[in-house]
Order: C-alpha cells, then sequence, then structure tokens
C-alpha cells in the first residue's frame, strides 16, 4: 500500500490491484513527422508529457505496478471507423485529409524545380 499525499485527503493505493492505462501515446499523434505534425499541429509540448511519462511507467514497473496501453487505430479506409453518424468517422476523416494535404504539399516543396 502507498499513501499520496493528496487534498482534500491522503489517497491510499494497493499496487497490488492497481494499473497505470496509457491512452494514445503513439508516435502519429505525437511525433515531428507524425500525423499532427504533417497537419500543422504545435506539438512542441508533446516532449516533456512524453518525458514524464517515461519517468511514471519506469517507477509503475519498479514498484510492480501494471502497464496498459491502448491505442486508437483504423484501417487506411476508415472502413472500421464506423459510419458517418460515428464521431470517431469525422474525426479521422478530417485528420487524414489535413495529413494528406500537408504531404501533397511536403512533395510538391521537394521537387526539384
Amino acid at each position: 500500500m502507498v499513501t499520496l499525499r493528496a487534498k482534500p485527503e491522503p489517497l491510499n493505493i494497493d499496487l497490488e490491484r492497481t494499473a497505470v492505462i496509457v491512452v494514445d501515446m503513439q508516435n502519429s499523434f505525437v511525433s515531428k513527422g507524425g500525423m499532427f505534425d504533417l497537419a500543422g499541429f504545435d506539438i512542441t509540448g508533446s516532449a516533456p508529457v512524453i518525458e514524464v511519462n517515461r519517468r511514471l511507467l519506469a517507477a509503475s514497473r519498479k514498484g510492480g505496478v501494471k502497464v496498459v496501453y491502448l491505442m486508437m487505430a483504423f484501417k487506411p479506409d476508415l472502413s472500421d471507423a464506423g459510419d458517418p453518424s460515428s464521431p470517431a468517422y469525422h474525426k479521422e476523416l478530417a485528420l487524414s485529409d489535413q495529413v494528406i494535404a500537408a504531404l501533397q504539399a511536403h512533395s510538391l516543396e521537394a521537387q526539384p524545380a
């Protein structure tokens, strides 16, 4: 049992019955050259978050805490993202369009004049 100093009161955590769940920490989201970077999103804040997670996960594993990774992924044609009434369908479609446009612009810039 570990006790965290927290407000409004300390929090007791049973490490044998606890897991750290890591959601969407994927290279395609937060890395230079990844989907969000290519779509023009600012990813500069991701490096400190990755470092905090790296330290948290190392300490968790050392303490015998289970680590579980969840990853959001769809087929390239989005056939498994739901129908057009699904929020995931529209979000992924919009991001895909932005990434495609960014890749096309990048490949045009790379063409010799």
